[in-house]
């Protein structure tokens, strides 16, 4: 057992002294369906939008017989991190509804709130496990409330599908627990890669917010280029809210790299970009897929001519992610974002087992869950890579 699964046993025995080893109960707000605004993330009902169905099973993979089965979605639908809860309840729920439109099968979805805390997800599994009798649970979110969740789902023996939270070793607390740790991470590693492979170049510099997935980010693009030969010149931490970046990008410059590696969210690329065409650099910019914003590319493409960035592809191959992106835009009225896109493809690999398992339980579930993670394990992830060109991405052509 891992020094790091000890400190979370732990951990977690202390979370089970403040609550008393009692049962938790989280109840959900119930709001009168008429009552709904448009941009709540209410479970949809069967039928409701035929017209955004996104990707369903094709019918060799449907079950011959009918049946139905409950998913749960374990997120924070509630406090400071609510608005990714929601989101990636949107995603889960329109690859639902393309799945029950397929039938003759039935999934419906029951999230429940961890409020962002590892109590509110020990409570929010206890229920979906033990009183809404769930086939398997979808999220996590963050960090801390995931290692408490996939703790608790591995006590319960029902299957844990986390997507989004993104330290390393969730997956490791059992064999009901099945962590896919976000993308973005493997592009960090790729985008280091190109670097050394593909453009020859080996003195990097990185600006980044000295703290959340920007951070996590900038350690593993620079932890590769330094197993690649590769040196970072110049690290530049910013403090988020920051928005005045000449005195950190003139560092930069002084430094004079080869490449600057930028894991900066669109909003303060809007700021940080116009900053180093100013101060005049002359780096190769790499970006993170985060920049496929029509927004940050609009305004501020020009400023970051020749660029390259990952291409998003987070839902899947590029036509399933044009149908995923035009259905959910049409329900939502906004681009989805990569909770959204997470949810999505997390409910997809859930269906895609569901659709195949001789009966929707948990144990099926698990078996082939861990088919497809096995096989997932032994495939390449090849990335593309996209340029900037007129304020707008392009396929890059590897040199």
């Amino acid at each position: 057992m891992s020094t790091r699964f000890s400190k979370l046993a732990v951990g977690f025995q202390i979370v089970l002294l403040l609550v008393g080893c009692q049962k938790v109960s989280v109840r959900e707000p119930v709001t009168p369906p008429s009552q709904v605004p448009s941009d709540t993330l209410a479970v949809i009902e069967p039928g409701a939008a035929e017209s955004t169905a996104v990707v369903a099973p094709s019918p060799s993979e449907m079950p011959a017989a009918a049946w139905s089965a409950r998913v749960g979605v374990i997120a924070p639908f509630s406090g400071r991190y609510a608005s990714y809860g929601r989101a990636y309840l949107d995603g889960v729920n329109l690859a639902v509804e393309a799945f029950n439109a397929a039938g003759p099968a039935r999934v419906e979805v029951v999230p429940a709130d961890t409020k962002g805390t590892p109590i509110g997800a020990l409570g929010a599994v206890r229920r979906l496990a033990e009183s809404e009798e769930v086939a398997c649970l979808l999220g996590g979110i963050l960090n801390t409330s995931t290692w408490v969740a996939a703790v608790e789902t591995q006590w319960h023996a029902l299957p844990l599908v986390s997507n989004v939270a993104s330290e390393k070793g969730i997956g490791e607390v059992g064999a009901w627990v099945f962590h896919e740790p976000p993308s973005q991470r493997n592009a960090a590693r790729a985008a280091a890669d190109l670097a050394v492979f593909e453009l020859r170049r080996f003195r990097a510099a990185v600006l980044y917010p000295n703290e959340g997935e920007g951070r996590n980010l900038a350690s593993v693009f620079s932890s590769r280029l330094g197993e690649l030969g590769g040196r970072i010149v110049a690290s530049e931490p910013y403090v988020p809210g920051t928005t005045d970046f000449n005195a950190a990008v003139r560092r930069i410059g002084a430094a004079d790299p080869e490449i600057l590696y930028l894991p900066v969210e669109p909003e303060t690329m809007l700021l940080v970009a116009p900053t180093l065409a100013f101060q005049g650099i002359e780096a190769q910019i790499i970006g993170t897929r985060a920049w496929n914003s029509e927004r940050l590319l609009g305004t501020a493409g020009l400023d970051l001519e020749g660029a390259i960035l990952p291409a998003a592809e987070e839902a899947g191959d590029p036509e399933e992610v044009a149908r995923f992106a035009s259905a959910f835009e049409r329900r939502f009225g906004a681009a989805p974002n990569r909770f959204a896109a997470a949810g999505y493809r997390a409910a997809r690999r859930v269906l895609g087992a569901l659709a195949v398992a001789p009966t929707p339980e948990r144990e099926s579930l698990r078996v082939l869950l861990a088919t497809r993670q096995e096989a997932d394990a032994v495939r390449e992830r090849a990335f593309r890579f996209r340029v900037v060109r007129d304020g707008e991405a392009h396929d890059f052509d590897l040199p």
